[in-house]
């Protein structure tokens, strides 16, 4: 990296897997990180097996690092790279872009011109990056020097230089890649009375067996290596190595690990850990574990063997239900009120997994790469009916979260799924989730083609509360659209079915919608009743979110009905509900209807000082309310200036 000697652009560094391209860069991006303002990293996964990450997901990663709200993330990676190099220019990051496959994964995740220092690794060579300003730095193997120090790093300098001819061939037989000395070093430090001159005799043989499998990239020495390695495991410890290798997504935990190998989370431990000391797994903090790339296909490979082929359904089967249960717990602790059309919230207990509301919103969102991960390989090996109840649990964080490619995606796997499963409720339940996504992003038509899609097979299959929910989304197109006589009608007509069904939440919501349409209309007295008959059922049911929405929505309504008193009362107490809550959107919204009311008062000091909150906390969530807010405050009446004195 001395040749680096420019701290700012983009540099690529390319060589074979293995290589130790990730460890040269954040060793050299850890010493000059006091130098910028912040850091960004992701692995692409270009190599991983899986496909590479699609590049909304790390554009979404940087976007939230960088202090963008939910709300305020464009869908598309087009737009959404454009917003990450707005909020770039000019500033001075890190940015390391791990496993790249392609210049054109790499080049939406460039930060826009300024004084950052982008760091790319890739076994390619990306040279259409030219064209970005790269530079490159190949990354050779360590060298016989440098691979025998790591070897005696290892294994201790006494053993080396009992053996320094064999240790030698150890390190030529592991093409001197530091991943392959790493994984014998492993085995030799394990085993202190095994001379090195029987890992030589062992690899030596195992590297003429695979002398076929020889590829362009020279991984022969690799694939011996590992082969050598998995040999020597223990029975239990060989099995853990291929069951492990099942699990479709990124990292792992000890409870998936233990639902992977039909045992307990203690006996998982200690077999993950023997993984780990053989340099066959990663640990990475909070107990969280993963496969370096090359590593999982190793795993798989072995797993697919006929041999142990039978293993890994019932492996996948096992780790799809323990995370299936888990989402379902969450879900029903976000929202316990909620239907739920999957049978498994009747046999789960929320409160016996998580200790409240955010340790389960923060579960969902730390696992769902591999909630996705696991839908798309449930459906791909016939697990239909589990992938779309992931998809179903998954509801409360796509809802508060706002990851919106990520929620199409998942819900279009799920509604796949559902057809494959031949399940018409389950498909309509797909859609409505998708109807609501595209109507989170004002894409009134696509939501209006999905809800109607879902109207019919819920009818047909006389599901009635699926009826209700695909009559309440279409409801919302048409308020979204200004049809206000139809998304009155549409909102009744759900309400009726909630009614019949005895579904006081239900009825609620519906109503919440129809204060909201009929306040829009000017019918002031049918919103205000509408309206304060729900604030009792959501404090009933303990709901605070929708109590502090429909509190706002109240609010609003006295405001147009020129009531400023009453306004202003339930205003006030959405902004203390949303706080206490931790929905700093609804806190702002309530203090920009606030500045509403003083305005209406005459009270400009008032106005300001709501306007000023408000616009502190769109900002922060880097939500694009932030631009009227500002408006409406330059416009307003100037603060008075402090009384000079005499």
């Amino acid at each position: 990296m001395q040749t680096l000697t420019e701290r700012t652009g983009l540099v690529v560094l390319t060589g074979p897997a293995g290589i130790g391209k990730t460890t040269l860069a954040l060793h050299w991006l850890h010493r000059l990180k006091d130098g910028f303002e912040g850091q960004l990293f992701v692995d692409l996964r270009g190599f991983s097996g899986t496909g590479p990450l699609p590049p909304d997901e790390p554009l979404e990663r940087f976007l939230r690092a960088l202090g963008t709200g939910a709300e305020s993330i464009p869908p598309g990676a087009d737009e959404q790279a454009a917003l990450f190099r707005s909020m770039t220019t000019g500033r001075r990051l890190i940015v390391m872009l791990d496993n790249a496959v392609s210049a054109a994964q790499v080049r939406p995740l460039l930060p826009g011109a300024g004084a950052s220092l982008v760091v790319v690794t890739s076994r390619l060579r990306l040279s259409g990056l030219v064209l970005d300003g790269a530079r490159f730095l190949d990354v050779p193997p360590l060298g016989e020097p440098g691979a025998l120090e790591l070897l005696e790093h290892l294994v201790g300098p006494d053993r080396i230089g009992a053996e320094r001819e064999h240790a030698l061939a150890l390190v030529a037989l592991c093409g001197t890649l530091p991943l392959a000395i790493c994984a014998s070093g492993a085995r030799l430090a394990a085993r202190r009375r095994w001379p090195i001159a029987r890992a030589v005799a062992e690899l030596d043989d195992e590297a003429r067996r695979l002398a076929a499998l020889r590829t362009g990239e020279g991984d022969i020495s690799v694939d011996a290596v590992f082969n050598a390695s998995y040999q020597a495991l223990a029975d239990a410890h060989a099995r853990a190595y291929r069951l492990l290798g099942v699990h479709p997504g990124p990292d792992f935990d000890l409870g998936a690990a233990a639902s992977l190998l039909e045992t307990g989370e203690e006996r998982a431990g200690e077999l993950v850990h023997a993984l780990v000391d053989a340099s066959l797994l990663l640990e990475d903090a909070d107990e969280r574990y993963r496969f370096h790339d090359l590593v999982r296909l190793h795993a798989r490979d072995k797993a697919a063997h006929p041999r142990f082929e039978a293993d890994r359904r019932p492996a996948l089967t096992r780790l799809a239900d323990r995370y299936l249960s888990t989402a379902v717990a969450a879900d029903l602790v976000l929202m316990p009120g909620r239907w739920r059309l999957g049978d498994r919230h009747t046999t789960v207990r929320g409160a016996d997994v998580f200790d409240g509301r955010s340790a389960a919103l923060a579960w969902l969102d730390r696992e769902r790469d591999n909630l996705t991960a696991v839908v798309r390989e449930a459906h791909g090996t016939g697990l239909h009916a589990v992938a779309w109840q992931l998809c179903e649990a998954m509801w409360p964080l796509f809802l508060q979260r706002k990851h919106y490619a990520s929620w199409i995606r998942t819900y279009e796997l799920g509604l796949a799924a559902a057809e494959s499963d031949a399940d018409p409720r389950a498909q309509a339940r797909m859609l409505e989730g998708l109807g609501v996504a595209h109507l989170n992003l004002e894409d009134f038509g696509t939501a209006r083609e999905r809800y109607e899609a879902a109207l019919v097979l819920e009818r047909r299959s006389g599901h009635r509360l699926g009826e209700a929910a695909a009559l309440e989304g279409l409801g919302s197109v048409a308020l979204g659209g200004g049809d206000l006589s139809r998304a009155i009608d549409l909102f009744g007509a759900a309400r009726d079915v909630h009614a019949v069904l005895g579904r006081p939440r239900g009825v609620a919501l519906m109503e919440r919608h129809l204060g909201d349409a009929l306040s829009a209309a000017g019918r002031h007295a049918e919103a205000d009743a509408a309206l304060s008959g729900v604030l009792e059922t959501f404090r009933h049911l303990d709901e605070p979110y929708h109590l502090a929405r429909t509190l706002t929505c109240l609010g609003r309504a006295r405001l147009r009905a020129g009531r400023l008193d009453e306004a202003a009362a339930a205003l006030r107490e959405s902004r203390r509900v949303a706080h206490d809550t931790g929905a700093p959107h609804v806190e702002a919204g309530a203090l920009d209807e606030l500045a509403r009311v003083a305005a209406r008062r005459g009270d400009p000091d008032g106005e300001r000082h709501h306007l000023e909150q408000a616009l502190a906390i769109y900002t922060r969530l880097g939500s694009p309310q932030a631009a009227p807010v500002r408006e409406r405050l330059a416009a307003a009446s100037p603060a008075p200036s402090p009384d000079p004195g005499p």
